[in-house]
């Protein structure tokens, strides 16, 4: 349910406190500071509810020299080191297409309110959760870091990894129409079943791990499926257990069976996008702004009279 309050004023953060009282979780991405200057102090909280839990979502955490800074999941990706990977040999790192620090704070936060309240199942006791999107980002490409982490004069160029386009075995190809083939054959036994499919079975002597070795064969792959469209080697490809697959486009993608045929597919008019793997689907559609903000000001025991004189203050609005 959606109720819209301004906490600015005192009757606003009243309405806001009762709601405390009868809520399991608080969940909030202001900059450090902001709920505390709005009234919502830990003090106040607790009073209210001794056992809520309290999860603030912010760029670089409540704590730290860049606390109070501002920033997008750019920066976020930039600061954490994952940018600086995504990048080929030679070029500028990418615009990422899909905010990836955003999301992983997200799950982050999820996961930390679920354990919280598991916690309170058990102790009784509340928690006060502190999530950084950048520290969400590099806590899921601590392997990676770890890696390339030994210093720049060691660490392979950009581009150069095993996983950035150093080997043939795990690289896109350009096929004739401008379109891409996604060669995802890490294991030998896979590589050595794409190889075979395109004709070309000497392809799997090489050895699959990164190195001088690698040149001619990336230009040897390269040069053959650039002799047909991206369909044609779909078409060949499949049925061949290889991990090989087209690159779509969005569009595209929203066509395939793969999401359609487990109920993952959300279609509204002409949209289609993919519906979470977690859990059910929710019914119904994300309210707008305030459309409940009468119902829930009731469950308060607000009367009518009171909710039109506090719109009317502007304390709260209605959709």
């Amino acid at each position: 349910k959606s109720i819209v309050v301004d906490m600015k004023q005192p009757e606003g953060l009243a309405i806001v406190l009762d709601l405390v009282e009868r809520s399991d979780v608080l969940l909030e991405q202001f900059r450090p500071g902001v709920l505390d200057r709005l009234g919502l102090t830990e003090a106040a909280l607790k009073a209210r509810r001794p056992d809520l839990i309290t999860c603030s979502i912010t760029g670089y955490g409540q704590t730290g020299p860049r606390a109070q800074e501002a920033g997008h999941d750019m920066n976020y990706q930039a600061l954490s080191g994952l940018l600086w990977m995504s990048g080929l040999a030679g070029g500028r790192p990418p615009n990422p297409p899909i905010p990836h620090a955003d999301l992983a704070g997200s799950m982050h936060a999820v996961v930390s309110i679920l354990a919280a309240l598991l916690k309170r199942e058990r102790t009784g006791e509340g928690s006060r959760v502190d999530v950084s999107m950048t520290e969400s980002i590099g806590a899921m490409a601590a392997p990676f870091l770890a890696g390339w982490s030994v210093g720049r004069e060691q660490a392979a160029p950009r581009g150069g990894d095993m996983l950035t386009g150093a080997m043939a075995q795990y690289r896109t190809y350009r096929c004739s129409d401008d379109e891409y083939l996604a060669v995802g054959a890490l294991e030998p036994k896979f590589f050595a079943r794409f190889a075979a499919a395109v004709g070309h079975p000497e392809w799997a002597q090489v050895p699959p791990y990164p190195g001088p070795h690698q040149g001619a064969l990336i230009a040897s792959v390269e040069a053959v499926l650039a002799t047909e469209p991206r369909d044609h080697w779909a078409d060949l490809l499949a049925g061949v257990d290889c991990c090989v697959t087209p690159v779509l486009h969005p569009a595209e993608a929203m066509q395939q069976p793969v999401f359609a045929e487990r109920g993952r597919l959300g279609v509204s008019g002409a949209s289609a996008w993919v519906e979470t793997p977690v859990g059910p689907n929710t019914d119904g559609e994300t309210p707008h702004a305030g459309a409940h903000t009468r119902e829930v000001l009731l469950g308060l025991g607000i009367d009518a009279e009171r909710i039109d004189a506090l719109v009317a203050r502007k304390v709260v609005e209605t959709a």
